[in-house]
């Protein structure tokens, strides 16, 4: 009977069904052990509650334990109690698990409930939330947001950080990574790279790179998270078309290391030529881990670092561009470990203070139009399609399709506060929202935020839904250096 569990539950480490809120109505009883989660026992009561097996993609949406387990099915809802309703093809009963011990929620793709809508515009908030929609108001108190996924919300206005013209909104090309599938390995490469945890972990002391065509246009932006632990010693690879060879191909790399980076042209027969002088990093020092944006203009063969929001410095190459392919690269040289996370590549504008991750903190509000023009002042109101700014010398209505970009000044802003409960929802274009969480079903996600109130959501509108965001994940597995739990998908098939 045993080995019949084992093979109808397709995917399930035991540790994972430890977050069962209870027995799961005599289907299948889970023995908890706290001390050694490993040894719980799966027992199929009796056949005749076994129906016939189901591949698990057949079913659509998974559930990510906090341990790395991950088991595919069928979101059911989740009710007060934080008990989620899971179900599968190959048990009769519905399961139920504790939310304590659940991740991520990944949603298959879901027929639309309500028409999908293209907005004209992206609210960001002060918590890096993006609320795509048209606006029908703003006042000194409220935004008022129209929706396909949540009707008309009210956006409380201190935590509008900025609003942005969907046409100049930057449309995501590659974001992940989600798994190694797509990903290539470095030629000689003893050990891998390996997936775990939304993360590209490099080996431990061992040279090795890993590479994917993530389509980098003409103009682009590449960010993403580093973290390393021992000496940072690494590179990134950009515009290669040979994803196994980081150094007999055309392309870009920067080379950080434990004080400065550089920026290297490689060129398929002309070697390797570094393209200025090492530019110091004090934070390579002072921090193991720091967010990395590189913008790239392919036809003034211009090439931007920021780290953590600051520009590091802009470099220029003198003769053609070397890259010919759209491959970016990310390799480790045997000096510590890495980690590479929240990789986002997005089109650009040519614009080095354009964009969210390089605007600088504001002392007026600033208009933005299609033409680069700004207009700095207080807003005062938008509606019936004007943008009124109170300026120093005049008031000025501006007309709203006229508009690329709105920043509010930080004085007047401010950041909700952590709510027990918030989940992250992933919407399909990767964007964010965050909600304490009180009730899922399954065609809603209904929940309360600081920002706007209780709100329910379309589910069809979202990817994935992360619990637990706030928590610093403690370590589940010996030998963890990164105190993440062992997390890895023990199937080895892409999450």
């Amino acid at each position: 009977m045993q080995r019949l569990a084992q093979r109808n539950l397709i995917g399930v480490g035991l540790a994972g069904l430890l977050g069962l809120a209870g027995q799961v109505q005599a289907a299948i009883e889970v023995a908890p052990t706290p001390a050694a989660p490993r040894a719980a026992k799966v027992e199929l009561s009796t056949p005749s509650e076994v129906t016939v097996p189901v591949s698990p993609a057949a079913e659509g949406d998974a559930l990510k334990f906090r341990n790395g387990d991950l088991l595919h099915g069928t979101i059911l809802g989740i009710e007060a109690g934080n008990l989620l309703q899971w179900r599968r093809a190959d048990v009769k009963t519905p399961l139920g698990f504790s939310l304590d011990n659940v991740q991520e929620l990944q949603l298959a793709p879901r027929p639309p409930q309500t028409p999908r809508v293209p907005h004209r515009m992206v609210v960001e908030l002060t918590n890096g939330d993006r609320l795509a929609g048209d606006l029908v108001s703003l006042n000194d108190k409220a935004l008022k947001l129209n929706t396909w996924y949540a009707g008309e919300l009210s956006l409380r206005r201190a935590m509008v950080q900025r609003i942005v013209s969907a046409a100049a909104a930057p449309d995501t090309i590659f974001a992940g990574p989600t798994g190694l599938s797509g990903w290539t390995t470095s030629e000689g490469s003893r050990d891998g790279w390996k997936f775990k945890n939304g993360a590209l972990y490099s080996p431990l002391r061992n040279s090795s790179g890993v590479g994917r065509n993530v389509n980098l246009p003409d103009l682009a932006n590449i960010e993403f998270d580093l973290a390393w632990r021992g000496q940072l010693y690494a590179q990134v690879g950009l515009y290669y078309e040979n994803l196994q060879n980081l150094y007999g191909s055309g392309g870009y790399a920067f080379q950080f290391n434990n004080t400065s980076v550089y920026l290297n042209r490689y060129g398929a027969n002309r070697g390797q030529a570094n393209l200025g002088s090492n530019v110091e990093v004090p934070k390579f020092q002072s921090k193991s881990k720091v967010h990395v944006s590189i913008r790239v203009n392919k036809a003034k063969k211009a090439i931007a670092l920021f780290i953590d929001n600051e520009l590091v410095k802009p470099w220029t190459d003198p003769e053609a561009f070397a890259g010919a392919g759209k491959g970016l690269i990310f390799y480790s040289q045997g000096q510590g470990q890495y980690r590479v996370s929240n990789i986002v590549v997005t089109a650009w504008d040519g614009r080095l203070d354009a964009g969210p991750a390089a605007a600088a903190a504001v002392a007026e509000d600033t208009v933005r139009l299609g033409n680069n023009d700004r207009v700095s002042g207080a807003i005062k109101s938008i509606g019936k399609g004007e943008v009124v700014v109170a300026t120093s010398f005049m008031e000025m209505k501006v007309p709203l399709e006229r508009v690329a970009q709105i920043d509010f000044a930080e004085p007047k802003t401010e950041k909700p506060h952590r709510q027990a409960g918030d989940v992250r929802a992933l919407f399909l274009d990767g964007s964010r929202f965050t909600l304490a969480l009180e009730k899922l079903t399954d065609q809603a996600l209904i929940g309360s935020a600081e920002s706007c109130g209780r709100v329910s959501t379309a589910l069809d509108a979202f990817s994935r839904i992360q619990f637990r965001i706030y928590e610093a994940r403690p370590a589940t597995g010996a030998g963890d250096e990164w105190g993440e739990g062992d997390g890895e998908n023990k199937e080895g098939k892409e999450l």
